[in-house]
């Protein structure tokens, strides 16, 4: 992967911040404190429960009492731990479900299908594969947890290349453990900073995109989260927004996640799906851009009408989501340039993060990308980063030096555009060389380099 260092010389990689204290998730919420560390490279204290109320009590005696179940790790029609899973999640269970409307319980059910048809797949495979311990599941995901969005950052690839390396050493093809990492992934964050579920949604667009975690077991763990929202809604009464954070963050990644909107809704109460969708595509227009955001819902080829109830749509939610569907004009084909060059009103953009008068967002300079650079010039990733690189330089003769606040904070939409395409990368390598030679190889000192 390529990495930007504002500081040093041309070096991979960069040091990693270290965030305060009170920016940690919540990990004390969701399970009792295992008596195994997560592994013997993180030697973290036990989780410290805070005051606890009925709802945590009785879902420490419930996963206490199914904890054994999951050993085997092998699902089958007639005993799917996942079940267990939502015992151990949800106190006020069997009552409530009981009394839960028929299309709701068949919602449900459909959404289980699926999950059984991976899980039976696996009862050929090594159980060693499979097996898994819920304890040491759970422990492994908080230390995760606590460490990656201590470290994380829009600026910096090597935290969320540790989590992924983290969640591939204890993450196995059993559909039910990748439900519980999903679950405690999202339960974990509900209370933390914005920063943390943002962390949480592009980690959860990861590991999907690797197929570390199959999409029955995101989807059975989101259905394990759904049936907690009313124990959790007691002490957090904004959950349905933190959790549009996280799928906004998801959603809106460089992955092609819109075709999980639909399965998603259908698992929500029906009063919450709407705000919810609300919450997401708010959330993913940030964390990308709105023009990008409607290329995805027009590739998953979704109209509201799919997601909702024909009578729960009135006028103010469909005008307010028109422009999903609206056709995407057609621009005259652009000019190809024949050497790489930086765009004057893309150098401005970018430079735009010390104006304090004008506040230009990383998603609007995707969006100008994407409308006025041609993504079939042989040059568009070098243009682009070249752009970049011109807005970042502080040209005072004799001395030449890279402005560290742009460098950093511009970083996302490289990031963005590149998406971890090799070639993509190699480009971007030869925009820096190019624009190295033209300053005639200056001190690389405050250099930063991919």
């Amino acid at each position: 992967a390529l990495n930007l260092a504002p500081q040093g010389a041309w070096s991979k990689g960069s040091a990693v911040e270290k965030k305060p204290e009170n920016d940690r998730p919540n990990l004390a919420r969701n399970s009792k404190p295992p008596a195994v560390p997560a592994s013997q490279s993180r030697s973290k204290t036990g989780y410290n429960l805070q005051s606890q109320s009925s709802r945590e009590l009785i879902r420490e005696n419930s996963t206490e009492s199914s904890r054994k179940t999951s050993t085997s790790g092998v699902a089958s029609p007639n005993n799917i731990s996942m079940a267990n899973s939502r015992e151990g999640s949800r106190n006020v269970s069997r009552e409530q479900s009981r009394e839960k409307p028929s299309s709701e319980r068949a919602s449900y059910a459909n959404a289980t299908v699926s999950s059984n048809k991976v899980s039976t797949l696996v009862n050929n495979t090594d159980s060693s594969k499979t097996s898994f311990d819920e304890e040491k599941t759970i422990a492994h995901v908080h230390s995760l947890i606590e460490e990656y969005t201590e470290n994380y950052s829009d600026n910096d690839e090597r935290p969320i290349q540790e989590a992924l390396d983290d969640v591939m050493e204890f993450c196995t093809t059993n559909v039910d453990q990748q439900a519980l990492i999903a679950r405690e992934l999202f339960t974990n964050v509900l209370e933390a900073k914005p920063r943390a579920r943002k962390a949480i949604g592009h980690l959860l667009d990861v590991v999907l995109h690797k197929n570390i975690i199959s999409n029955d077991g995101f989807l059975s763990g989101f259905k394990m989260l759904t049936d907690l929202v009313p124990d959790y809604a007691v002490d957090i009464p904004l959950i349905w927004q933190y959790i549009g954070e996280i799928l906004g963050a998801f959603i809106g990644g460089p992955s092609p996640n819109m075709s999980l909107l639909k399965p998603i809704l259908q698992m929500v109460p029906a009063e919450k799906a709407q705000p919810l969708f609300k919450y997401i595509i708010k959330f993913a227009i940030e964390i990308s851009s709105k023009s990008r955001i409607q290329k995805f819902w027009q590739s998953s080829g979704f109209s509201l009408n799919d997601l909702f109830k024909s009578d729960s749509i009135d006028s103010i939610f469909t005008n307010e989501f028109n422009w999903l569907s609206e056709i995407i004009p057609a621009t005259a084909p652009l000019k190809e340039n024949r050497v790489p060059l930086a765009d004057a009103q893309l150098v401005k953009l970018f430079k735009s993060v010390n104006d304090q008068n004008t506040v230009i967002t990383d998603g609007e300079i995707i969006e100008y990308i994407e409308t006025h650079m041609n993504s079939e010039d042989k040059f568009y990733i070098r243009n682009i980063v070249l752009s970049y690189l011109e807005a970042c330089l502080i040209n005072r003769e004799p001395q030449k030096k890279i402005q560290e606040d742009i460098a950093k904070n511009r970083m996302t939409v490289l990031k963005t555009i590149i998406e971890h395409r090799s070639e993509a990368e190699i480009q971007a390598v030869y925009a820096i060389q190019n624009f190295v030679n033209k300053l005639e190889h200056p001190p690389s000192k405050n250099l930063f380099l991919f």
